[in-house]
């Protein structure tokens, strides 16, 4: 673990917004060490999305958590999230756009261009899967309880990154049809890619304080933990790439 870690705020073009993501680096960079891409969920670069950049960072590797909603925009609220959120749902050309310069943003960071991972959370997970559809350099994305909604534009159908979904059987946000074509998707481009479902889980288990069953997001500790050295072995196999 480094604990010398450096951090700052940069600004990027995304799409139509000026961006400001949150980039988190170690004291010295390790150019052959993976670098990581991090997606928020629906409220936006929240400090949750934050602290997982200065982790990795932590842990060796640069990390930047991207900004979707432009000027480091973030919700308050579940009605002002998915006020944010619907139009990038109905325009993912644009949510295309934004990650991809998230990518080419953290790509001038000095980092192993060809070792990148993406990890998105809820709305970053869908995110990160619009990330593998489109772009052909990013090495690994991970999904965790991510949306899985099919874009309704046509896309690039590139899927080389290696994939992993970490998903909540009783996420009440995606459909069996959702997630079935997307792993028809998935297997039709020849991606490597790996599902693990816990049993017990509910959206939102790897957020702390989420306890709202009605709406489906509920934290789960198991879940949180497993899924953690599911990223962690995901992670050393790209590193060792």
């Amino acid at each position: 673990m480094n604990s010398q870690i450096k951090t700052e705020v940069i600004k990027y073009e995304a799409g139509s917004i000026q961006a400001q993501g949150f980039l988190a680096k170690p004291e010295v960079i390790n150019q052959k060490a993976p670098a990581i891409l991090l997606v928020p969920m629906w409220k936006g670069r929240v400090g949750f999305i934050d602290d997982k950049a200065r982790e990795m960072a932590g842990r060796g590797m640069t990390a930047l958590a991207v900004d979707l909603y432009g000027e480091g925009k973030t919700a308050v609220d579940n009605d002002e999230a998915a006020a944010l959120m619907q139009p990038l749902m109905d325009d993912r050309a644009e949510l295309q756009q934004r990650i991809n310069a998230g990518f080419d943003t953290l790509c001038k960071q000095g980092v192993a261009k060809d070792k990148i991972i993406a990890i998105g959370y809820c709305l970053g997970g869908l995110v990160v899967q619009d990330l593998a559809r489109t772009n052909q350099q990013v090495a690994g994305v991970i999904s965790v309880h991510g949306l899985m909604v099919k874009p309704d534009v046509k896309t690039p159908q590139h899927w080389r990154a290696k994939v992993m979904l970490l998903h909540g059987a009783k996420d009440p946000m995606v459909s069996d049809e959702d997630w079935l074509q997307l792993r028809d998707e998935m297997s039709q481009a020849g991606c490597d890619w790996q599902k693990h479902d816990f049993g017990l889980a509910y959206h939102a288990f790897t957020t702390p304080g989420a306890n709202d069953p009605d709406f489906g997001t509920v934290y789960n500790a198991d879940a949180h933990r497993r899924s953690e050295q599911l990223m962690s072995d995901f992670i050393a196999e790209i590193a060792d790439k």
